[in-house]
């Protein structure tokens, strides 16, 4: 009788770990949102999350302008990053940015070797490497990162390395409020009392809601119209 117990509670402990590794999987999705400036409508912003190999996934950008001065001067904006996921933390292999506003071009983009400590790319045609002991993640990979942070191990003050530009910057970050499964997430900017990012996470299934930024007068609010996850 006692071996059986055992067994049971071995297998029972088992089928949790099972359960809790696959819940902590990346799940493959595509997302609309609905971007306004000052409470019109402005831009529709699309992110999708696919799946590229054994633990390696890529998160799509697509931001087109709608409306008002953005959509005369046909505006959009491609980030794509490619990382690996091991143990709910994710590593840049690649990542890049095309932004078009009428006949203006902007291209950004870095790459990273798993393991390493340098990071080569190029902003405003000119190359630059940087080198950093604490792996770098883009601006795009951070929210949602954050967002998993969130959802499975949420903690009062969460911070990342990030590659801006040509340089490493923290981004800090803190938990204010929980709502059913709803979690309201400030950033913080130390020293710019101008500035206020409010984020509301789904801390269920693991994917941003809103985003209302305000710097000064001016508030953008980035809206979910739509989230369809890819079935397993």
């Amino acid at each position: 009788m006692a071996r059986n117990i055992i067994t049971l509670i071995i297998a029972f402990i088992a089928i949790c770990y099972l359960a809790s590794n696959a819940q902590a999987q990346p799940q493959p999705f595509t997302a609309t949102y609905d971007v306004y400036e000052d409470g019109a409508i402005k831009a529709t912003l699309t992110t999708s999350l696919t799946k590229t190999g054994e633990q390696q996934y890529r998160i799509t950008d697509i931001t087109t302008g709608t409306a008002g001065l953005a959509s005369l001067l046909n505006f959009r904006r491609t980030e794509q990053t490619d990382f690996i996921y091991r143990d709910m933390t994710p590593e840049v292999i690649h990542h890049s940015m095309h932004q078009k506003v009428a006949f203006k071009n902007k291209r950004y983009e870095f790459s990273h070797q798993p393991g390493e400590t340098d990071y080569h790319g190029v902003d405003h045609k000119k190359t630059f490497q940087i080198t950093s002991e604490q792996p770098l993640l883009s601006t795009q990979l951070m929210s949602w990162q954050l967002a998993q942070q969130v959802c499975h191990n949420p903690q009062s003050n969460m911070q990342w390395s990030i590659l801006k530009s040509t340089q490493a910057k923290t981004y800090y970050f803190k938990i204010v409020a929980v709502d059913n499964h709803k979690t309201l997430v400030h950033r913080l900017y130390p020293n710019r009392p101008d500035r206020s990012t409010a984020i509301w996470i789904n801390g269920k299934d693991c994917h941003i809601e809103e985003i209302t930024y305000r710097e000064n007068k001016k508030t953008v609010r980035t809206v979910l119209d739509n989230i369809t996850f890819q079935q397993p």
